[in-house]
């Protein structure tokens, strides 16, 4: 009587398990084909343009300026960057004549070479450590280094769009 009772549950549960598994769905992951996410990202359209080594007049006492930039090599522990990126850094000046402090810490820098990919790169052996946090005082300047890696080769376009405060600015290059 037992070995039919366990037959009995061992065939109903064998039963219940192939119905249940007619009813999912195939799930193959969220990062098989992950697409194009720029439909989520909202982009503003730049409202000056400059080029890399020139001083960019933002008004309100406020003046940017890239300048020209250059290839180097990441350090063992650079961030973002991997083997095969064009890996270039440049300098970016920030000068506020007006009497409001401005906070750096709020500039956005995006960029692209053609239709690669590129990431800012985030390097402290090549003393290469992303926009200062603190605010930018009333009267004075701030001078740093911003590092990039595009998945592209050496004379491929750079653009940048940065945004600061309420201004976009567009700069355009080549990597080097």
């Amino acid at each position: 009587m037992n070995k039919n009772r366990f037959s009995q549950v061992a065939i109903l549960g064998l039963a219940a398990a192939i119905t249940l598994t007619g009813c999912g769905k195939s799930d193959t992951g969220l990062n098989t084909a992950p697409g194009d996410a720029s439909e989520f990202v909202e982009t503003a359209a730049p409202t000056v343009a400059t080029s890399f080594g020139s001083p960019l007049d933002l008004g309100a006492d406020l003046t940017i300026t890239f300048q020209e930039n250059a290839a180097f090599t990441p350090g063992a522990y650079a961030s973002n960057y991997q083997k095969g990126m064009a890996a270039n850094k440049f300098d970016v000046t920030v000068e506020n004549k007006g009497s409001d402090s401005i906070d750096l810490a709020n500039m956005v820098i995006s960029m692209t070479s053609g239709t690669n990919t590129c990431v800012d790169i985030l390097d402290g052996d090549n003393d290469i450590n992303g926009a200062p946090t603190d605010p930018l005082a009333a009267g004075a300047s701030a001078t740093f280094t911003y590092g990039v890696g595009c998945l592209a080769k050496a004379g491929a376009p750079l653009d940048l769009a940065v945004t600061l405060n309420e201004d976009v600015v567009a700069v355009t290059g080549t990597l080097k």
